[in-house]
């Protein structure tokens, strides 16, 4: 009987392969070109081209070419961290106000004396807009815009008379410069320019270049537009910026003017742009003594004596290695052959295409890798790094109450690890410009950010008002904290044993002492945190009514808590470390609050049973123990069925049909083993807030959702985040696939531990899986709730194959 269970156990074949520790993967994506058979009207039509620091919109125009250019750094404002005269000493008030249940006094009492001005800070702001005009032109035929993800080229063709029109451009990591080229089998008679809104001046010299240069000069309001009714910062002349741009044709002549090249009678032009600023990470501010033309010039220096066949070569191979790790195929779709715009607008009208699906998920890791991977030095904002706004909804900033982290949900998953290391170097600054503000503030050791943060290192509280301010900022010191958990995970799928030794155990020890510091013990000996929140939402307050968000120890802070506590313990484990955060770790775990479950069965939001002010809101922070962090799984059974119940219960109350609320839902029920809900909400993300150019718009554009929603079809595919009693990492195979996705493959995913994963699927059963390990070690495979562990020697894989 036994031996009969062993055969029946999911490993029917296992054969061991010898392989080199890096793999490549030829990708056969059918669905990895978006595509349209007309120029983009508006900015949510066209293109988006990037190298992690430089980002451009590509419209295709037939009249005039436009590309809306941004460069990452580019920040209006200056650095200030400002906060209350007397933080200490009122934070000590308000404690005991909410400790005795005061919640509508402490909320006045912290509105009046813990918010600070100026509220907020100033926007990423665009660079310039490079626009080609064209001469008069014939009648234009057989229009076609595409963009290749696997390449990142964008292409455009069309007939214009009689002449054949081709143009591409890329954004190239490997020479840091836009690269733009026009093709035509008869002449191109153009006029081209830099242009932006402001605070900068545009020079044309001989040699075919343009020069851009320019310093922000900030207004107060109310002389200028200030979207921050409480301020956002001093005016003056801040941040310095340069453009440089180089053109050279083939068949006509290149002239330039007061501000403009003008080309006439060529077949071919080649432009090659690149800009710079004076931003110095290490200082989180801009520096006096960079001169943004000269960086500008020294990339364009090695560069423009390239061949376009150089540069388009050198880029495609960079750019398509990276990209090409992962390949997914879920089948052939009837609207494989329609432009995207078409076959997004069918897919809303209720056609079934697992195509589009695929042009998603590839869509976020082609959007990842363009705003965030060398040479980028910042992370991806909340519009990636793609903005046309000079003011931008909320400041595009670094928003880590679900925003920031789930920019990276996807990045090691979906096998471009690199791109989490602008984030570890913008997150490492931050922290360390924190500490001396723990002390003054909290009269605490570590380090700690709010919710909103910038390039310039902002970590006190911002918002728009005083009131915002104080509830989504004083209230929520641990928004960092959740922050470095993406760092964490980043670990646990590279097992980088350095990077957790120099980079990542400081930051969660930090993190763990400040949360420690800060703990105050009510009259039982219970250990809270005051004054705490949930981000976003609101309870009705029982004696005055009120809508409040002020708490003690709410589910979202107690679960944030919990897994710094975990990740600090398990690392200082790995290193061999004992020291006295560690052992006031263990001291402060046995005093915390445990999680609750109200009358209804469903899992509670704060530590007591209140009023929802709005049933359906779009936050699932109370519910963070389920994704992304792992403290509810089957081993907490009864906490487990109460989180169902209350997403469900929440959904049915209107939570998560739009943008990155449907994609976080979306992982919730993939965590939950639901693969047909998991489905629901990835269609109402794409039925709701899905603009033509696949970028998400719940109302404005926010980058979130598309990454979200990249994370989530991955976690349906594969899920790695529980380990067994041994400590080893299980692979668990296809947990959450829907009827809709019954046959399919996947190549390249990556798993906890070091694993990479090949499979294909059909009927909605495995039947085989490739396990590679990058660097060696054990873990568990499950498919079908069957268990099999396997160990493997670096650079070694196993192929598994159901009976």
């Amino acid at each position: 009987m036994e031996n009969n269970k062993l055969i029946h156990l999911l490993i029917l074949i296992i054969i061991t392969f010898s392989a080199c520790t890096k793999r490549v993967i030829e990708n056969k994506d059918s669905n990895i070109k978006l595509w349209y058979q007309s120029p983009a009207e508006k900015w949510t039509d066209a293109f988006p081209l990037g190298n992690g620091r430089l980002a451009a919109m590509s419209f295709g125009g037939i009249d005039t070419e436009r590309f809306q250019i941004n460069e990452e750094s580019l920040w209006a404002g200056n650095q200030t961290n400002p906060y209350a005269e007397d933080f200490r000493k009122n934070l000590t008030v308000i404690q005991t106000m909410v400790l005795s249940g005061e919640y509508s006094k402490a909320h006045d009492f912290g509105v009046a004396n813990l918010t600070a001005l100026p509220t907020s800070f100033r926007s990423y702001e665009p660079f310039a807009d490079l626009n080609i005009k064209f001469n008069e032109q014939g009648s234009v035929s057989n229009y076609n815009r595409e963009l290749d993800m696997s390449t990142g080229i964008c292409r455009v063709s069309y007939k214009s008379g009689d002449a054949e029109i081709i143009r591409e451009s890329f954004i190239s990591a490997v020479d840091d410069v836009l690269c733009i080229r026009l093709h035509s089998t008869g002449e191109l008679n153009c006029t081209i320019g830099l242009q932006r809104h402001k605070d900068a001046i545009v020079t044309s010299l001989a040699d075919g270049k343009l020069n851009i240069d320019g310093q922000i000069v900030d207004i107060e309001a109310p002389d200028a537009y200030d979207a921050n009714a409480g301020g956002s910062g001093e005016g003056g002349k801040h941040m310095r910026f340069a453009g440089r741009m180089i053109g050279r044709v083939s068949g006509g002549s290149i002239l330039n003017t007061n501000k403009d090249l003008v080309i006439k009678h060529a077949n071919e032009i080649i432009l090659v742009f690149t800009a710079a600023t004076d931003y110095n990470l290490s200082l989180l501010n801009f520096d006096a003594s960079i001169d943004p033309g000269e960086k500008a010039e020294q990339v364009l220096e090695k560069v423009q004596n390239k061949s376009w066949k150089q540069l388009i070569d050198s880029h495609t191979r960079e750019h398509s290695s990276m990209f090409n790790r992962v390949s997914l195929n879920l089948g052939i779709s009837p609207n494989d052959s329609l432009p995207t715009d078409k076959r997004l607008e069918a897919f809303k009208n209720g056609a079934e295409d697992n195509g589009l699906i695929v042009q998603l998920f590839q869509f976020g890791r082609y959007l990842l890798m363009g705003s965030s991977r060398g040479p980028a030095i910042l992370p991806a904002n909340l519009q990636g790094k793609w903005n046309a706004r000079e003011w931008a909804p909320w400041e595009a900033d670094y928003h880590q109450n679900v925003n920031l982290q789930m920019n990276y949900w996807p990045a090691d998953v979906t096998n471009l690890s690199e791109t989490i290391n602008p984030l570890t170097n913008w997150f490492e600054q931050i922290t360390e410009i924190s500490k001396p503000l723990a002390k003054k503030m909290y009269n605490a050791n570590g380090w700690f950010s709010g919710t909103a943060s910038n390039p310039f290192g902002r970590v006190t509280a911002s918002a728009s008002t005083l009131e915002s301010q104080f509830n989504n900022g004083v209230l929520d010191p641990l928004a960092g904290a959740w922050m470095v958990m993406n760092l964490w995970d980043h670990y646990e799928f590279s097992q980088d044993q350095t990077y957790l030794k120099e980079r990542l155990y400081p930051l969660l020890s930090g993190a763990s002492q400040f949360i420690l510091d800060v703990l105050i013990a009510d009259s039982e000996g219970t250990l809270h945190f005051v004054p705490s929140t949930s981000p976003e939402n609101a309870y009705l307050d029982e004696e005055t009514g009120r809508k409040l968000r002020i708490n003690s120890t709410s589910s979202y802070h107690l679960s944030v808590i919990r897994a710094v506590f975990n990740a600090t313990l398990e690392s200082a484990g790995i290193l061999n470390i004992q020291d006295e955060v560690c052992k006031r770790i263990i001291e402060a775990e046995k005093k915390l609050r445990t999680f609750s479950i109200d009358k209804s069965g469903r899992f509670m939001e704060w530590k007591e049973e209140l009023k929802e002010a709005e049933l359906g809101h779009r936050h699932l922070s109370h519910l963070l123990g389920v994704h992304p962090f792992s403290l509810i799984t089957k081993d907490t059974p009864e906490l487990l069925e109460a989180a169902i119940k209350n997403l469900a219960w929440r959904q049915s109350n209107g939570q998560g049909g739009r943008g990155w609320s449907a994609a976080h839902s979306q992982l919730m029920h993939s965590r939950f083993l639901n693969g047909e809900k998991a489905y629901q909400c990835l269609q109402d993300l794409l039925n709701s807030s899905m603009k033509n150019n696949m970028l998400n718009a719940r109302g404005v554009f926010q980058i979130d959702a598309n990454f979200g929603a990249t994370a989530g079809i991955a976690e349906m595919l594969i899920q790695s985040h529980m380990k067994d009693q041994e400590g080893n990492f299980i692979i668990h195979l296809l947990p959450a696939v829907p009827s809709a996705w019954s046959t399919g493959s996947v190549n390249g995913l990556c798993a906890r531990g070091g694993f990479e994963v090949d499979m294909d699927w059909e009927n909605g059963k495995l039947k085989s899986a490739i396990i590679f390990s990058k660097i060696g070690g054990t873990c568990i495979i499950r498919i079908n709730n069957r268990d099999s562990k396997v160990s493997l020697k670096e650079g070694e894989k196993r192929k598994f194959s159901e009976p």
